[in-house]
């Protein structure tokens, strides 16, 4: 082969490497992009954008605390020794020109010293880009009554006076509106989102911005003190597997609020003339739910002040926003109301066998008296002792059925043709769903006797031990033209998806022969 021809192969394969390179490998090349940062922060301008100006910046707050070892003087100034979370500035507002002329210098500054630095001046499309794939993973970190423990049971936190006895001085306060000072009264702490909104209103700093204000800045305090804190990067509380690791306390002692452990819920005011046509008071154990729920938001949604003093009987409270103490009880498409919440509780895996088919709140029903079962007259003089009275005795009022009144097993062979007759574990079934109820206070106080779990099953039948047979309601030729399910459909939905919901694993949706033996 010539000199010629050999040089024009080379230059050939030249050409088409050249054009290959970039599709090489492209499918094994994981480029990274930092998608789904916990940290990613829009950098917005106060000001509206108009059409003519960039789009605000996703600024990755982690990437650039490390490059700054963690100082956070570099971009935070002080006040009171304390850091504020604003760029390069303490009260007044930010500008373009502040974020140009400091990060762009800062960024002019690392290249010069040959250290990994970000876009300069003439780069602005490498910080104003457009790329809807580069969100944020970011994720909302509660403060629940374990981690509440944690802060309020530390040693390295203070109170804001030496007289204090605990500490809860230093995160709880009010504000006075005449001086613009902050003080804190013991026995009203509320929770800091009762004041601070997740969007600005007035003055008041949000949500965002009062956390790590305070938050931030407390654990930055213990770290430079070298003692053991809490994070003070994006990720630490805003990333979803390191909320996980968080450690919580299994056994978290009662908030310190005065609050009562037993009240008698009533619709009218006190020191009023108590009328036959209002409804029964209600006895509410607070302490129970208390120690059940989350947080003490997730009942009282705007203050921690009685639910009666913004609904009023009548609704005429604007701020209950003219919402009637019934409605903030009874609305089904809340948790925050005590039936919403109860409606929500019958989807647990121990009850919804039996209520995605049987409605909590049947009209007619017994149901209301379980709840509201204070006669006027005995509220006069205790209420509270005549509730907690109610209570104790509601709870000791639940009855078991004899065993020998349940039946064993039950034979379903009317429909038996290709299978051989069901054998139905009868009271098998009843003691499981008798152990999961007894487990539950409210179900104990709905389902007074292990007879209206009956009912669970057999749905539209007196509550009685003897409930006629399904075939009652239910035909062997179909469905009904008032849509009710035929026999077989009934069966089969009522057991399968019983076990669905109930989430028992022995006995799977698609395995027929473990409920009918196939005929040889």
């Amino acid at each position: 082969m010539s000199k010629v021809k050999s040089f024009q192969l080379i230059i050939l394969a030249m050409i088409v490497l050249f054009i290959m390179v970039p599709f090489i490998g492209q499918t094994s090349i994981k480029t990274d992009d930092n998608d789904k940062r916990p940290d990613r922060i829009m950098i917005q301008l106060e000001a509206e954008l108009s059409k003519d100006e960039m789009p605000a910046v996703g600024f990755m707050h982690d990437l650039h605390t490390q490059a700054v070892d963690g100082d956070c003087k570099a971009c935070h100034d002080e006040k009171d020794s304390t850091f504020i979370f604003k760029f390069k500035r303490t009260d007044k507002k930010a500008s373009m020109e502040l974020y140009h002329d400091e990060c762009v210098a800062c960024h002019v500054e690392k290249k010069q010293a040959d250290e990994i630095a970000g876009p300069i001046a003439s780069e602005c499309r490498s910080c104003h880009a457009v790329d809807k794939s580069k969100a944020s993973s970011w994720k909302k970190i509660t403060f629940d009554k374990s981690l509440h423990y944690v802060h309020e049971s530390s040693a390295q936190i203070k109170g804001m006076s030496q007289a204090d006895k605990d500490n809860c001085s230093r995160c709880h306060h009010k504000y006075n509106e005449k001086t613009k000072e902050i003080y804190y009264i013991k026995g009203e702490e509320e929770s800091c989102s009762y004041c601070h909104r997740p969007v600005q209103k007035d003055s008041i700093r949000t949500i965002q911005q009062a956390s790590h204000d305070a938050c931030v800045s407390c654990h930055q305090t213990l770290k430079v003190k070298k003692v053991a804190a809490g994070p003070v990067t994006c990720k630490g509380c805003h990333e979803l597997e390191m909320q996980q690791k968080i450690e919580k306390v299994a056994d978290v002692p009662r908030l310190k609020r005065n609050q009562p452990d037993v009240v008698a819920i009533t619709g009218w005011k006190k020191g009023s003339k108590i009328k036959n046509t209002y409804m029964n008071a209600v006895a509410f154990d607070h302490k129970f739910h208390e120690t059940n729920a989350e947080s003490c938001k997730v009942c009282h949604h705007e203050t921690l002040k009685k639910c009666t003093d913004c609904h009023k009987a009548d609704g005429s409270d604007q701020q209950g926003e003219f919402i009637s103490l019934e409605q903030a009880m009874h609305k089904q498409d809340t948790n925050r109301s005590c039936l919403g919440c109860h409606q929500e509780q019958t989807k647990n895996a121990d009850c919804a066998g039996c209520h995605f088919n049987v409605s909590a709140n049947k009209d007619g029903s017994e149901s209301c008296k379980t709840c509201h079962n204070l006669n006027h007259k005995d509220l006069i003089v205790e209420p509270a002792q005549v509730a907690k009275t109610s209570l104790s005795e509601m709870s000791a009022g639940y009855t078991s059925v004899q065993i020998d009144k349940i039946p064993e097993e039950i034979k379903i062979d009317v429909l038996s043709k290709d299978y051989k007759p069901s054998v139905f574990p009868h009271r098998k079934v009843v003691q499981a769903i008798s152990k999961r109820v007894e487990k539950s206070q409210m179900a104990k106080a709905f389902h007074t006797d292990q007879a209206g779990l009956c009912m669970g099953c057999h749905h539209n039948s007196p509550k009685t031990l003897e409930p006629p047979q399904c075939g009652s309601c239910h035909s062997k030729k179909g469905p009904s033209v008032d849509g009710r399910p035929g026999l077989k459909g009934a069966y089969h939905g009522q057991c399968i998806t019983c076990h669905q919901k109930m989430e028992v694993q022995a006995v799977a949706a698609t395995d027929c022969v473990k409920c009918h033996e196939e005929k040889k």
